[in-house]
């Protein structure tokens, strides 16, 4: 009977979560994705097009639409942020160089309304490698000070290392809809 309960439970109290993670290639989109997914990064490939994955945190079921980061495959990302309950941008803290292009691709989404009002976590990842920027130097450079509309959040991770997912996975439960 318990058993029995427990599934009814699980079925009618789970909270389902669509997410879009994009960042420029090897940001660290995929590796993160599978920490999430199995507590552990695996060993992976550049995302060729796209990849789906579909877990669940306590209550809350994921569908993650993992997009690639080459420049072929940005004019998508539109697409896939229009019907998502929350958008991941992943930036590679340890790659300042790129930072430009990630402003540029992240604002051509703000400014064309496919993010609007969608939650955006902007994730700073490979904390782990010396040296990288701070928080303060992401916000500034990605011009985030400027973003009104959509609510966003920074937060410092190291999907290699699993450093900070505890509060990555905290948020997006907190983002979970019936």
């Amino acid at each position: 009977m318990g058993a029995v309960l427990a599934k009814l439970l699980d079925v009618f109290f789970t909270k389902k979560l669509d997410m879009v993670v994009i960042g420029l290639e090897n940001s660290g989109k995929t590796t993160l994705l599978s920490a999430l997914a199995h507590g552990q990064p695996v060993e992976t490939v550049p995302t060729i097009g796209l990849n789906v994955k579909v877990f669940q945190k306590g209550r809350v079921q994921m569908k993650c639409w993992d997009i690639g980061g080459q420049a072929q495959y940005r004019s998508e990302w539109s697409r896939y942020c229009k019907g998502c309950d929350v958008v991941l941008f992943v930036v590679d803290a340890a790659a300042p160089q790129k930072l430009a292009t990630a402003k540029k691709e992240l604002h051509k989404l703000l400014d064309d309304g496919s993010i609007g009002s969608t939650p955006l976590l902007v994730l700073a990842n490979k904390i782990d490698i010396q040296p990288h920027v701070g928080e303060s130097e992401l916000i500034e450079k990605l011009q985030l000070n400027y973003v009104m509309e959509t609510p966003w959040m920074v937060l410092p991770i190291s999907a290699l290392q699993l450093t900070n997912l505890d509060q990555v996975v905290e948020w997006l439960t907190a983002q979970g809809k019936n």
